[in-house]
């Protein structure tokens, strides 16, 4: 009875085995991730183009314009000729710059330059003061004219990666402004070369130190295959100085200050 019983319990725990053999999951291989090579070469993708360009490194500028001197044309500087009627300068004049800059480092989106500036301005008389002599036929002309310059470091910050830049920037240094007083005579026997003769009457030269704002765009043109890069630019500079009273040029004028606004088109080449 021990035997069959044995016998029995062992049958037993092999079919129960057997059960849960076939019960447990089947362990599948891993899939093969390497990706099969095209049986073409293909070129990779084209990395992504840099946002930033680094600028040329020196820009050499040239400029004409206009200027505005509103408080010059305040003063009565006195007769210019026999005439004795008051003497006054236009507040408009002609403007003229060079300059050189040169890029120093990139910061925030925008590129900094440092450079230096020589510039001058030019005013002549409001009013033609002109007296005719009948007797010896003298034409006398009361010629009244301003001319001042400035030289000084510069800096610029420019934003931009196109075609079109903009800028603010600014700068300081020696301002100098020089008047005169010259009346003019023409005569037919003045001299055996030139009919006009002319004495200067009185002048006065005036210094000072200055500064000026500046803001304004460039506009890229072309490039050569070389590197030389050339754009125009439009520049507005406000120019703020005090010259101080001009009274040994003319008793009782007063002093001479800024604002001096400019406007100017300018030629720029890059390397």
């Amino acid at each position: 009875m021990l035997m069959w019983l044995a016998l029995g319990l062992t049958l037993i725990m092999l079919h129960l085995t057997s059960f849960a053999v076939a019960q447990e999951p089947v362990e599948e291989k891993p899939a093969d991730n390497i990706t099969p090579e095209p049986t073409q070469d293909t070129p990779p993708p084209a990395l992504p183009e840099p946002w930033y360009k680094t600028p040329t490194k020196n820009n050499l500028v040239l400029s004409l314009g206009g200027a505005i001197w509103p408080s010059l044309s305040d003063k009565e500087f006195g007769s210019t000729s026999t005439t004795g009627l008051p003497g006054s300068l236009n507040s408009l004049g002609i403007a003229f710059q060079v300059a050189y800059e040169r890029h120093i480092i990139h910061w925030q989106r925008g590129d900094l330059y440092l450079g230096a500036e020589f510039g001058g301005f030019r005013f002549d008389n409001d009013e033609k003061n002109d007296s005719t002599q009948p007797t010896t036929g003298t034409v006398d002309k009361g010629a009244l004219d301003a001319f001042a310059w400035y030289a000084g470091p510069s800096i610029k910050y420019m934003i931009g990666e196109g075609r079109v830049r903009f800028f603010v920037g600014g700068g300081g240094g020696y301002y100098s402004l020089k008047l005169t007083e010259t009346d003019v005579f023409t005569r037919p026997l003045c001299t055996s070369v030139l009919p006009t003769c002319g004495t200067t009457k009185r002048s006065l030269t005036k210094s000072a130190m200055g500064g000026h704002v500046s803001f304004g765009l460039d506009l890229a043109v072309f490039q050569t295959q070389s590197g030389w890069q050339w754009r125009l630019r439009l520049e507005d500079d406000i120019h703020l100085v005090n010259y101080g009273s001009l009274d040994h040029f003319a008793p009782g004028v007063g002093g001479l200050s800024g604002p001096l606004n400019v406007i100017q088109f300018s030629v720029m080449a890059g390397f």
